[in-house]
């Protein structure tokens, strides 16, 4: 596969995490992760892939909106690092809100499809 496929199937990638992130959608969302994902919060938190996929289907964040904004995405073999905004607006325990925070991803291809195996966000 060339660079320009393999950032066009990354590009899909980070959209189907983002939408299922929204959705609360776990069909989706658990196939985008590898096994031993690593998931940093802007906080600091860290989170495996159990305490992740249980945060994201909390019913006490909604989130309306949610994508990448502004990607730059870098490839070394089946390693790909992007980096880019995260923006959206949620609803946290009844109470609107915005989110826009720089992320860093490193996504991994396993057998043709691409799974985020670490991921650190943080405030610009």
């Amino acid at each position: 596969m060339s660079n320009a496929n393999d950032n066009a199937a990354l590009i899909q990638a980070i959209e189907k995490f983002y939408n299922a992130i929204r959705d609360k959608d776990a069909a989706a969302f658990e196939p985008l992760l590898a096994q031993d994902v690593s998931y940093g919060h802007s906080s600091g938190r860290i989170e495996d892939k159990a305490q992740f996929v249980a945060n994201v289907l909390d019913p006490k964040t909604r989130w309306k909106s949610i994508y990448g904004a502004k990607q730059a995405n870098s490839f070394s073999g089946d390693t790909a690092i992007s980096r880019h905004i995260m923006a959206g607006e949620n609803e946290r325990d009844g109470k609107p809100g915005t989110s826009s925070m720089d992320v860093m991803m490193v996504w991994q291809k396993h057998g043709g499809t691409w799974k985020l195996l670490a991921r650190q966000a943080y405030k610009a």
